[in-house]
């Protein structure tokens, strides 16, 4: 391997200072914004003083959702189910443009500062207090932790072939640190745990310095990075194979359309075709190429998107848009997240993951495996390749051994029932065992294909990555326990430098929260269905409020405690094995027999609750609601309360042809890419020409509101 050097580091000293440079940026503007960020109290900290424009606040939400994580996940995706993988987000377009066309104006118009906030401004009283806490505290702690946990994970698979700390501290103070540090908060192993706390610690400096402004300014650097590199090593990739049509070429001769190419056990690996397909594939109307069914799928683009608590942006997408200078700005910015989140991040990535499984075929990922299991329990059965690469993963010249991981399995489960290991234990008993891990075919091709500064350039752009994501979560987290907590029932009458002092304390909270509890998750998968669950209870009620006069703050208890109830109760059944057999679920088999189904079950009973709660319950206050009609304009369902000059800047009927249009531009000039890149050039000309034309009609349209003001 050329890239391995000689003193066995995979980084030359020219990536490392690259690294050290970009740590170093961001901590600079953390000192540089933090006087700004001390004016204003609890507001100025937390909205950047609601100056930033649309460029700024949209490329900060998109630097967010590009967490470290992302394109190892999409690389994963496209060995499983092909390019239509991508559909498990490819489905947020529909929610992300109603986010932009219904509700991004109201969020700045409404002045809050966090989204909880809301529901005082909306409701009133003392059950819109109680809210308002429950949610704060629930979207501070669990929802930060399970993302968090997710994202660290993902940075501990980049890291670990690159980032050998023992080599850079040194063997005695490597042991040291390794002796003192508590091995309850180990993220996989010790030299990605330094990473990440590191990471974690700048991350942390320049949120507490700067706010929500040292936050979007790193954000639009990290972003610009990020794309840039994640271009540059998608082009490489492709380069490396000889070009596009080579790159296909081999694709189709590595997984032949009739299955010939199998794993050691026999599996055939998904063919070409299903690899560059655009549409998911269903079989016998049970489970696809997608590993869900038809009619899983089917909810997912019909239902899932305004089912979920987030539909209206709420979370650290609403904290972006009241940091705007004003709603046409934040409309503005919610739109350019839209088309750059799902066309201009989906292709660099995709192509990457067919790349890697041209690079890195997968019968050869398979036979290392096979061969490295081996060497395990039988140690004539090594080479000195694989010795030093057990030895030192950063002194190894194996390329396949960079896309394995060691698990605990059964060796004739593994196809290798033939292999004599050392003990002569029977092949059933759970032994050491290595297996592909397609994940890792992206930080793989990194170590291979990339010289010396862009190699550390590239690992700059996926810590940027990773330090966005984990800054925008620490930030919003910090910002209900500040805004929500302390300055509405601690001390109502705290000063601005003391509302400050406590918002840089609550970031500093919130992260090491973030690390304690994100360290003790196994299984982020279960955890992403608890939250799925919980979140499908306030779909409808967030809808609701903003489109319909009769809802009050018992809606929303209503469908969150109906949704946290059947989530919660799902979660634990599943973790202690209570489901009745044949069931995956509390509900039976009939009803659902994939996660997504069970979300849309929990979803439907909430929305039931809540619209008997909101009928059995009074209205909130005329006063409370006229002052809301009047700083938000909302569209829907007002009466006389949106008269006298209080009616929205646009009517529901054009505001929902702009979503039509806004959702047929994104998606044509997604697969107009797309076709383009398969070399199919006349179609993908056609899309890209008719997402310009409905792109061109949209914001012209969207933006007589501001010209007329």
């Amino acid at each position: 391997m050329d890239n391995v050097a000689m003193d066995g580091t995979v980084l030359a000293p020219l990536d490392w200072l690259l690294i050290a440079a970009f740590l170093g940026f961001s901590l600079l503007v953390g000192f540089l914004v933090k006087d700004q960020a001390s004016e204003g109290g609890v507001e100025g900290f937390f909205t950047a003083g609601r100056k930033m424009k649309w460029w700024l606040l949209g490329t900060s939400i998109v630097a967010t959702t590009f967490a470290s994580d992302t394109p190892l996940a999409i690389t994963g995706w496209i060995a499983r189910y092909g390019i239509a993988g991508n559909w498990f987000w490819w489905g947020g377009v529909l929610g992300s443009v109603a986010m932009t066309v219904f509700f991004a104006r109201k969020w700045r118009s409404s002045g809050v500062v966090t989204d909880v906030e809301l529901t005082e401004l909306r409701y009133g009283g003392p059950a819109a207090a109680m809210l308002r806490s429950v949610k704060a505290f629930i979207n501070a702690t669990l929802v930060n932790c399970i993302i968090l946990g997710w994202v660290f994970a993902g940075m501990s698979k980049i890291s670990e072939s690159f980032m050998d700390w023992q080599w850079l501290l040194g063997p005695d103070v490597y042991s040291w640190l390794l002796s003192v540090y508590p091995q309850a908060l180990l993220f996989g192993s010790f030299d990605n745990t330094l990473t990440i706390a590191l990471l974690v610690a700048v991350t942390l400096a320049y949120s507490a310095l700067g706010g929500m402004r040292a936050v979007i300014i790193t954000d639009l650097v990290q972003f610009a990075l990020a794309m840039v590199m994640s271009i540059t090593l998608t082009v490489l990739a492709v380069a490396h194979l000889g070009g596009l049509e080579s790159m296909w070429q081999g694709l189709a001769e590595l997984y032949p359309a009739d299955g010939s190419a199998t794993d050691m056990a026999g599996k055939a690996y998904l063919s070409h075709e299903r690899i560059a397909a655009f549409a998911p594939e269903f079989g016998e109307g049970v489970v696809g190429s997608l590993g869900i069914p038809f009619t899983a799928f089917v909810l997912t683009l019909g239902v899932m998107w305004w089912s979920s608590g987030t539909v209206d942006g709420s979370g650290f997408m609403a904290q972006r848009l009241y940091t705007a200078s004003d709603g046409g700005e934040a409309e503005k910015g919610a739109l350019w997240y839209s088309f750059a989140n799902f066309m201009l991040r989906s292709w660099p990535w995709a192509i990457a993951g067919v790349a890697a499984l041209v690079i890195f075929p997968r019968a050869d990922v398979d036979l290392a495996a096979r061969e490295f299991t081996e060497c395990l329990h039988h140690e004539q059965a090594c080479t000195l390749q694989m010795r030093q690469c057990l030895d030192n993963r950063y002194r190894c010249e194996i390329p396949e051994y960079a896309l394995l991981y060691r698990d605990q399995g059964s060796l004739e489960e593994d196809g290798l029932a033939a292999l004599p290991t050392a003990s002569g234990d029977d092949s059933y008993q759970q032994v050491p065992v290595f297996r592909e891990d397609r994940e890792r075919g992206y930080p793989a091709m990194i170590r291979e294909l990339l010289p010396a500064g862009l190699m550390g350039l590239m690992l700059a752009s996926l810590m940027a990555a990773f330090m966005s994501t984990v800054s925008t979560h620490i930030n919003w987290g910090a910002s209900y326990l500040a805004n929500d907590f302390y300055a509405r029932f601690i001390n109502p009458r705290a000063s601005e430098v003391q509302l400050t002092r406590v918002s840089r304390l609550a970031t500093l909270l919130i992260a090491l929260m973030a690390v304690v509890v994100a360290s003790t998750i196994d299984n982020i998968g279960s955890m992403w269905e608890l939250y799925g669950g919980m979140m499908a209870g306030l779909g409808l009620p967030h809808l609701m409020r903003w489109l319909w006069w009769r809802a009050n703050a018992w809606t929303e208890i209503a469908g969150m405690l109906t949704g946290f109830a059947l989530a919660l109760a799902n979660y634990v059944a599943g973790q202690q094995g209570w489901h009745p057999p044949g069931q995956m679920s509390i509900f039976p088999l009939a009803m659902a027999d994939h996660a997504i189904h069970v979300i849309c079950w929990i979803s439907l009973f909430a929305a039931l609750a809540s619209v008997v709660a909101t009928l059995l319950t009074a209205p909130a206050d005329p006063e409370l609601l006229r002052e809301f009609v009047r700083r938000t304009r909302p569209m829907g369902f007002w009466g006389d309360y949106s008269q006298g000059g209080f009616e929205p800047e646009r009517n529901f009927a054009e505001s929902l042809l702009y979503f039509a249009l806004a959702g047929i531009s994104i998606y044509a000039g997604m697969f107009g890419i797309g076709y383009a890149l398969r070399l199919e050039t006349g179609m993908g000309l056609g899309l890209i020409a008719l997402s310009l034309l409905s792109l061109v009609v949209v914001v012209r349209g969207m933006g007589r509101i501001d010209r007329a003001g």
